[in-house]
């Protein structure tokens, strides 16, 4: 399992530090983060028109009213606006271009497990 390592001394400081995340809560967070990926153009094995159609897809799944992204969104114990709001911090960031030749999924991934049931 992942431990936030953002804890504090005393157990009782800080709600939601250093709390476990569960394999399966990884899991649907790691889905959020490949779509993240996706929107963004980035790591897609595919060209041309495929790969246009997953850029879209990938963006226009990012929407609190797309009932599969609630899903997921439920499954990683995150509320679907605020996985927007990240999203869109995101990209308006230009992260693509920050993290060239880094591990932008690796750093994604652990930046999505620093929250704890995000409603």
């Amino acid at each position: 399992m992942i431990q936030n390592s953002n804890t504090l001394n005393s157990q009782m400081e800080g709600k939601g530090q250093g709390y476990y995340i569960t394999p399966e809560i990884l899991l649907w967070r790691s889905v959020i983060v490949r779509a993240i990926m996706d929107a963004l153009d980035t790591d897609i094995h595919a060209w041309g028109i495929s790969r246009k159609r997953i850029i879209d897809e990938a963006n226009d799944w990012f929407n609190p009213k797309d009932s599969y992204f609630v899903d997921v969104c439920s499954n990683a114990n995150m509320s679907p606006h605020f996985v927007c709001r990240i999203f869109k911090k995101i990209k308006e960031a230009n992260i693509k271009k920050l993290f060239k030749f880094k591990n932008l999924n690796k750093f994604l991934l652990e930046y999505m497990c620093t929250f704890e049931n995000e409603r």
